[in-house]
């Protein structure tokens, strides 16, 4: 290994040093930052840290598709007026079938878009998230499966935070899950259609970790367990 190298070397393993130490700030286009903080993303952490009263409504949903196929999510910035701005982003398999000479990462970036609802747009988007059950406890103890479909719902409201999920299959997520894609679909001005859930094969957890462990843990999908109001851990690492 030359000199070079390992400098090289050591630059990326203290820059993943420091980005795995670090919560997640929000929605990013940094693929190497948001692999290492999506956890806390879909859980609403960087949410429930800057939560204090006086400042606006934000909501944040995630909608996973089966991690390998798709991702959304959606974050959702009431404005003055009454009305919101909604960031939606997608990464997908669909993605891959776009890469650019001057933009080689870009499918790893995914794809973002901006939309700015009106009053009435807002209040009907509220009012579909409450439809889904959301202001209710979150389900402690509910696993959801990167190799699956879930949803989860983060938002800050007026000084409180709260947070809720749906895994499949459960007939909470069964009576939520494509209401609430089809309420969201009027702002998502994304190009990469949303998947919706199907029956897919789980096999135990357990034996897929066993065997990701020999192959490479890579191989083996997320998989968060839900707490009282946020996430509890991911793949048996503790966040607090």
């Amino acid at each position: 290994m030359t000199k070079s190298f390992k400098k090289v070397f050591a630059v990326g393993l203290a820059l993943a040093a420091g980005l795995a130490g670090c919560a997640s700030q929000g929605p990013t286009d940094n693929p190497l930052r948001r692999s290492l903080t999506w956890d806390r993303y879909v859980g609403g952490d960087d949410l429930a840290r800057a939560c204090t009263a006086g400042q606006p409504a934000k909501y944040r949903l995630v909608y996973n598709a089966r991690q390998d196929d798709q991702q959304r999510s959606y974050d959702i910035t009431a404005q003055p007026d009454g009305g919101a701005m909604m960031e939606a982003r997608v990464l997908g398999r669909g993605l891959l079938n776009n890469i650019l000479i001057t933009d080689p990462l870009r499918p790893w970036n995914g794809e973002q878009a901006l939309y700015r609802m009106n009053p009435s747009e807002f209040t009907q988007l509220q009012a579909a998230i409450t439809a889904t059950g959301f202001e209710a406890p979150a389900p402690s103890g509910l696993f959801l499966r990167g190799d699956s479909f879930y949803w989860t719902a983060s938002a800050c409201r007026e000084g409180k935070f709260h947070f809720h999920a749906w895994g499949w299959p459960s007939p909470e997520f069964d009576r939520m899950a494509v209401p609430l894609l089809r309420a969201v679909a009027p702002f998502d001005k994304t190009a990469e259609k949303p998947i919706e859930p199907y029956e897919v094969a789980l096999p135990p957890y357990g034996t897929m970790l066993s065997q990701g462990t020999e192959k490479g843990m890579k191989s083996v999908p997320h998989r968060y367990i839900v707490g009282e109001n946020g996430l509890r851990y991911s793949q048996g690492i503790l966040f607090n």
